[in-house]
């Protein structure tokens, strides 16, 4: 069967993109959104990601700009894969 969302992008590795690519996707094929007022998620606080100080510490490491550059991309190929569905895309807020 043919998945009704996309999988997350596996480039997207180590930190950061990985949810708001998924989410960026989901808007391109038209997906709509809406606020749930008598519904909640909770999120269970974890140990913070050895990965986060590296994408923090910009000057040292790389891996903040090399997800910035991809999704740049991403966004390429996403607006080149869905260009005859333009008018599907939800705007952003």
């Amino acid at each position: 069967p043919v998945p009704v969302s996309p999988y997350y992008d596996e480039r997207f590795v180590g930190y950061g993109k990985n949810k708001i690519s998924t989410l960026t996707h989901l808007r391109m094929m038209g997906y709509h959104f809406a606020i749930l007022p008598q519904a909640f998620i909770i999120h269970n606080p974890h140990v913070e990601s050895s990965v986060k100080s590296i994408w923090n510490d910009k000057k040292h490491h790389k891996l903040h700009k090399e997800m910035d550059a991809l999704y740049g991309q991403f966004l390429q190929e996403l607006t080149d894969k869905y260009a005859d569905a333009s008018s599907l895309a939800i705007r952003q807020c």
